[in-house]
């Protein structure tokens, strides 16, 4: 099935081998704008360096890594049909591509913990959560990220292959169910799990709030718990933005797995290359969309953008 995909891949008609080329390479670039966007927002406004967006700074960083390090590569495969660099760039796509991924979801699990008890168990957050800690647990989660991605690197050659259908190169899970399972367990079931279980808390305890407050009439105490509902609710959609992406590419790798080989057409295994880079897109217009002070700084940041291009093509035109 892989040499079927190889030979789908290299004799595309051209109309549709520059319409995937493009399509991704458009993904790439907003992928790249869109998070430095992000980076730019909280730089600017100090009010949003808060210790939930250093959580979002961290997605944002990871993402950027994935436009930069992983994207261009798949976009230029699919430009050229077929994998035209070395096999240490392949594997290291490939660790790159799990890395970066893992620590994006262990980094959701430290977002809804930290929701959780801001929310839920509010004495505890100010000593667990200062800036210092939060920026420590985010660098626990990618020690582990990494260091559970390290086996790719050392894994035999065979492990490693150049994905015709999704147009990048990947672990074949297959290779190493051992391994493949403890992945699964440990980087993927169980951020899910405490994403899952600490949101429903999370909510359940806003609504309870939201009701006494209500009764008890004391409008300052709801207008914070209003706030952190607010909060909560952007950053649930991020995760569920990153689910949708990931969930389709969780499903076919399970499908391939247990059938030893790739047998899906070529459309679903691309689609799924587009969901992944897509994960590392969508973030900042989820933030757009949900919280009114990131679309006011885009607007600042990007006016300001805008301003200094417009002086320094009119300078360059009186010179």
């Amino acid at each position: 099935m892989t040499s079927k995909l190889s030979l789908e891949l290299t004799t595309r008609e051209e109309a549709l081998a520059w319409t995937e080329t493009v399509l991704f390479a458009v993904t790439n670039v907003v992928a790249i704008l869109g998070n430095l966007l992000i980076l730019c927002a909280v730089y600017h406004n100090h009010r949003l360096r808060t210790i939930p967006n250093i959580f979002v700074i961290a997605l944002a960083v990871s993402d950027i890594l994935m436009s930069i390090i992983c994207m261009p590569f798949t976009v230029a495969s699919l430009f050229h049909g077929r994998w035209i660099f070395h096999e240490t760039v392949c594997r290291f796509q490939a660790f790159d591509i799990f890395a970066f991924g893992t620590s994006s979801l262990g980094t959701m699990a430290a977002i809804a913990v930290s929701r959780y008890f801001c929310v839920v168990n509010r004495e505890k957050y100010p000593s667990l959560f200062k800036k210092q800690r939060a920026l420590m647990y985010i660098f626990i989660v990618w020690c582990l990220a990494l260091v559970g991605s390290v086996p790719i690197l050392v894994f035999k050659n065979d492990s490693i292959e150049f994905h015709p259908g999704k147009a990048m190169c990947l672990f074949k899970f297959e290779s190493n169910i051992a391994y493949s399972a403890s992945i699964l367990c440990c980087f993927i079931t169980t951020p899910l799990i405490i994403i899952t279980i600490c949101y429903v808390k999370v909510f359940r305890a806003v609504s309870r709030s939201n009701r006494v407050f209500s009764l008890e009439n004391n409008p300052e105490l709801l207008r914070v718990n209003v706030e952190e509902a607010q909060v909560t609710k952007r950053l649930v959609a991020v995760v569920v933005g990153f689910a949708c992406c990931w969930l389709p590419v969780f499903v076919v790798d399970n499908i391939d797995m247990a059938r030893g080989e790739p047998t899906l057409p070529r459309q679903v295994y691309l689609t799924n290359s587009l969901l992944i880079y897509l994960s590392s897109t969508i973030n900042p217009f989820i933030y757009c969309a949900t919280d009114k002070r990131f679309r006011r700084e885009y607007k600042v940041v990007l006016r300001k953008i805008f301003t200094f291009k417009c002086r320094d093509n009119s300078e360059n035109g009186n010179a």
